[in-house]
């Protein structure tokens, strides 16, 4: 393999495992019913792990199409908002260590997708979950992001205001 392609993945794979102890870290430690985002929703800390739950598990899904040579999307990108609406919603009922266990489980798709993604398609071009293109490492950049900034880090700042 392309010593390249080996030490970005090992730093892919370096991402993924800073961010779940990160998340699990900051949003274990909250009341799993607090309302963290005063919109319409009024999504709680569970609804949060609940949609990264959710979003991780159709980024392995999008990379494990990739890797067979087909391609997967979850929906239209007019569609993102109502898309987590539902997902939130399904899961509003779950118990708390349900939702957990989705969330880990998505992150070791994940972390398998990009253990096992040929190094020929690794700097490809795929189709993400909301019907964006870019690379392996892009869509796991993306992800984590969304992880850490959107939500891990807003959650610290709001819960200890």
């Amino acid at each position: 393999m392309n010593s390249d392609v080996q030490e970005r993945r090992h730093q892919t794979l370096d991402l993924l495992d800073k961010t779940r102890h990160e998340t699990r870290s900051v949003l274990s430690r909250l009341d799993p019913e607090r309302v963290v985002h005063a919109d319409e929703r009024a999504w709680r800390v569970r609804d949060v792990v609940g949609h990264l739950g959710v979003w991780n598990g159709e980024a392995a899904h999008s990379l494990e199409a990739y890797a067979t040579g087909s391609e997967y999307y979850c929906i239209p990108w007019a569609e993102y908002y109502d898309y987590n609406g539902r997902a939130a919603d399904e899961r509003r009922a779950w118990p708390m260590p349900r939702v957990w266990a989705e969330y880990e489980k998505s992150h070791d798709q994940l972390k398998l997708m990009v253990e096992t993604m040929p190094a020929e398609n690794w700097d490809g071009v795929m189709l993400y979950p909301w019907r964006e293109r870019g690379t392996v490492e892009g869509l796991i950049r993306t992800m984590m992001n969304h992880e850490r900034i959107d939500h891990c880090d807003i959650l610290l700042k709001t819960t200890s205001a």
